[in-house]
């Protein structure tokens, strides 16, 4: 991983779940991902640059070899990951994660708060722009000791 900064907030969130857990405690995580492991670090600038002018918050995605480096480096070990496509603003997920109700309340806010609108509309633009290399990620992680 080249920049300390995008992974120092990741690192100080596993490394308080590491402190809390006790040894063989498990710790299951979900966060938006990159692939494929090789990606290359100026589409990697980009994705990461769109993201946050998007969302407004700096979000830093990472590979699966990079979210293994650091979830080891901090003492657990991987017992399972698994990536899918991103599909946060796809209305079939959003309907499997929310329900109709939430996804139909979802869109009464949407429509009704232009700058809410606009931000959704260009993090759909972001995850379309890189549909392949934009994932979920999950891990599964022991604590070792």
């Amino acid at each position: 991983m080249r920049s300390c900064n995008r992974v120092a907030g990741k690192r100080a969130i596993i490394g308080e779940a590491h402190r809390i857990l006790k040894p063989g405690g498990l710790y299951a995580i979900h966060e938006m991902g990159l692939a494929p492991d090789d990606l290359d670090e100026s589409i990697k600038e980009s994705i990461r640059k769109d993201l946050a002018r998007a969302i407004k918050v700096n979000a830093r995605p990472l590979t699966a070899a990079e979210w293994r480096a650091l979830l080891e480096s901090e003492g657990f070990e991987v017992l399972w990951h698994g990536v899918e496509p991103m599909a946060l603003l796809r209305m079939r997920r959003n309907i499997a994660d929310e329900g109709l109700a939430g996804v139909l309340r979802i869109m009464r806010n949407v429509l009704t708060h232009p700058d809410l609108r606009a931000r959704v509309i260009e993090m759909r633009h972001v995850f379309n722009t890189y549909g392949d290399a934009l994932t979920g990620i999950a891990f599964v992680v022991r604590r070792k000791d």
